[in-house]
């Protein structure tokens, strides 16, 4: 973390997956420990909470195009 607790990307697993949900929510999506399925984890308020796939539609999220992207949309939230 940095000293304004914004995470590393060297903080997530390995083969994790930074999303955008509807412009304004940065999601992350990790491999759990079994290796088999993942977890989504909601970063908005720069907080790790996690985060119903349920909720995930075909057009409502898309990949961020870059780390850097991700974390200016969760500094964007504070």
């Amino acid at each position: 973390m940095t000293s304004r607790g914004m995470p590393q990307e060297e903080d997530f697993p390995k083969g994790t997956a930074f999303y955008i949900f509807e412009w304004d929510v940065p999601l992350s999506k990790e491999p759990n420990a079994d290796g088999q399925t993942v977890s989504y984890f909601n970063w908005f308020g720069g907080e790790k909470k996690p985060y119903p796939i349920e909720r995930l539609k075909i057009d409502n999220h898309w990949p961020a195009d870059s780390y850097a992207q991700w974390i200016k949309v969760i500094e964007a939230s504070l």
